[in-house]
């Protein structure tokens, strides 16, 4: 976005951070109601049935499916379009490395492999960003960025204010922006992965690490887009550019190919290495946590759900490394496939929302709104997607002439299918709930009493499965009031304080507002990398000490306390709120 459209290609990075940081507040709510669930399907079933529940199976297996294609194509195609290798044997090997250690470490093996990629991620950028900016050889300066930008702006003018990639007055630019933030929405809170890692950590540690990590995750396509999307701008017409004395192609541009290329011209071979291992790095990263996502899915909302209700532990711990195999395979031929008919990674973004943000409120409001009922999560989601499929088609015609693939993913119709497609789903849903509403509201009281562990949990995970005891209800919604504040007020900053005002004002970014600018993204970088690096040690340097007592011989392991007959989830439940009964004056908390 930042190679088509300069400066506004940052609408990107604020449009995804949004949903990141209003999850925090979904995944406060998840904890607080249903903290023994395995999934957020399993929440929808609880509440409003089995009908209920395979409706909102089809918008949470169906972001799985379509993000999880959606990062490996576009790490195949990076990789084919830099290295050589046929894309069809970058698809299928992609997917490999991750269900080997998907497979045997699980959702934990998710959480390290989360750190040590981004650490190497941020290594990448960081070496990027200064390099590009102070010892350059081609570039070297912020001055001479601005310049070399507003040399290129003469000969390959963007459709901004008076061609210039250094303003916000670029409407198409805003178009995809917005489609990007509405449609986004799906990506996020109808992904079962997301929920999963709420359900994982405490309600505090989910609610700051949802918001940090969305302000950790802007800086990354934010800064990587101001050194390499940009430097393959400003040096198209240098000899260096790979397709020089052309701008790159649309179709490598649609398919992310700037980013690699300008880490060549910045850095050689070894910067067009060191892309292709962040490519690798991030597509294997987010594609174990939708592997994830979608076995956890299989397993508890199909599998025990509907198959066999009394599975034993190793029957659900084989079924879900088989989801994991047949899903990376799936997901490597459903790659292949896209490929070959033209599909990109940018294309794909713009769909989702029109396909799958109708879930968006359907979970939300599972979770928030009392008088909701099952009528309105049966009915109301389906038919908003329908009636988005219709206006996205029909502005497409409308607009262009002629239902295609290109058209299609243009932003006007896609920018009616995206609206339609998420605000529909909320009218239908309230208008449905007060016309035929409930006798009376749901209790959310209630609602944790529907889940139990398997026997393939420890007595510790049991335990876990419980609020602990300073997590009371006052405390809880303080840290709700909190979440909601923080993210309507980034909303407000990122959509509408920083791009509106210069947009309406045609400004186009002088000197100093530029190196004021990139500046200000290295600060934020060096920050977001120190956070990113360093806290994780921090928070589990007593586990770490452990492990290495454990390596030298000072200190014996623990054996794994797992759940048996004799030493049933209930027992150990019971015994939990016996020992909460002798420390509170004789009243057992819920």
């Amino acid at each position: 976005m930042t190679y088509e459209y300069g400066i506004p290609g940052a609408w990107y990075a604020f449009a995804f951070t949004i949903q990141i940081t209003f999850f925090a507040v979904v995944a406060l709510e998840i904890k607080r109601k249903a903290p023994g669930a395995h999934t957020v399907l399993e929440i929808v079933r609880a509440r409003f049935g089995p009908v209920a529940h395979w409706v909102c199976l089809f918008y949470g297996m169906g972001t799985n499916v379509i993000i999880s294609a959606m990062l490996l194509l576009g790490g195949c195609q990076a990789i084919s379009a830099i290295t050589g290798m046929h894309v069809v044997a970058a698809a299928m090997l992609l997917p490999v490395g991750v269900w080997a250690y998907t497979v045997t470490g699980g959702l934990k093996s998710t959480f390290l492999s989360d750190w040590i990629h981004t650490v190497i991620i941020y290594v990448v950028i960081l070496v990027a960003l200064f390099t590009t900016y102070t010892h350059s050889e081609k570039i070297g300066s912020i001055d001479k960025m601005y310049e070399l930008l507003q040399e290129t702006a003469k000969y390959n003018p963007s459709a901004g204010f008076k061609g210039s990639y250094l303003t916000w007055d670029n409407k198409t630019a805003l178009f995809n922006g917005w489609n990007i933030v509405v449609g986004g929405f799906a990506t996020v809170f109808t992904d079962p992965s997301y929920s999963q890692k709420a359900l994982a950590a405490s309600p505090r540690s989910s609610m700051w690490g949802y918001f940090f990590g969305g302000l950790c995750w802007l800086i990354i396509p934010l800064a990587l887009s101001s050194c390499t999307a940009m430097s393959s701008l400003a040096l198209m017409h240098d000899p260096s550019s790979p397709t020089y004395p052309n701008p790159i192609p649309t179709e490598l541009v649609n398919e992310g190919i700037p980013m690699l290329y300008g880490l060549y011209q910045i850095l050689g071979k070894s910067g067009a290495a060191a892309g292709m291992l962040m490519v690798w790095l991030a597509a294997t990263s987010a594609t174990s946590a939708e592997l994830i996502g979608f076995s956890s899915v299989v397993t508890y909302d199909i599998y025990r759900a509907y198959l066999n209700p009394n599975a034993s532990g190793k029957q659900l711990i084989r079924v879900s490394h088989l989801c994991v195999t047949v899903f990376a395979v799936a997901m490597g031929a459903l790659t292949v496939v896209f490929n070959y008919i033209g599909i990109t990674i940018s294309w794909i973004i713009t769909f989702i929302g029109i396909a799958l943000g109708p879930g968006v409120f359907a979970f939300t409001l599972t979770l928030f709104w009392k008088k909701m009922t099952p009528l309105s999560i049966i009915v109301g989601p389906p038919l908003a997607t329908v009636i988005a499929i219709i206006g996205w088609c029909a502005s497409a015609k409308s607009l262009y002439g002629a239902v295609n693939k290109d058209t299609l993913g243009d932003e006007y119709s896609c920018a009616v299918g995206n609206f339609v497609g998420l605000f529909g789903s909320l009218i239908f849903i309230v208008a449905i709930s007060y016309i035929k509403p409930n006798k009376e509201d749901y209790d959310f009281g209630t609602l944790d009493s529907h889940f139990i562990a398997g026997d393939d949990a420890t007595v510790k995970e049991a335990k876990a499965m419980e609020l602990e005891e300073n997590d009371t209800s006052k405390e809880l919604k303080r840290y709700s009031l909190i979440a909601q504040i923080m993210a309507w007020a980034f909303f407000f900053i990122v959509i509408f304080l920083i791009p509106m005002p210069m947009y309406g004002q045609h400004y186009i970014y002088s000197k100093k507002f530029f190196r004021a600018w990139i500046v200000i993204i290295m600060i934020w970088l060096l920050l977001a990398a120190c956070f990113i690096i360093f806290y994780p040690l921090w928070e589990s340097r007593e586990v770490a000490a452990k492990i290495f007592r454990v390596i030298t011989g000072r200190e014996e392991a623990e054996k794994p306390l797992l759940l048996s007959a004799q030493n049933t989830v209930e027992q150990v439940v019971l015994e939990n709120a016996a020992q909460k009964q002798a420390s509170s004056d004789g009243s057992i908390k819920q």
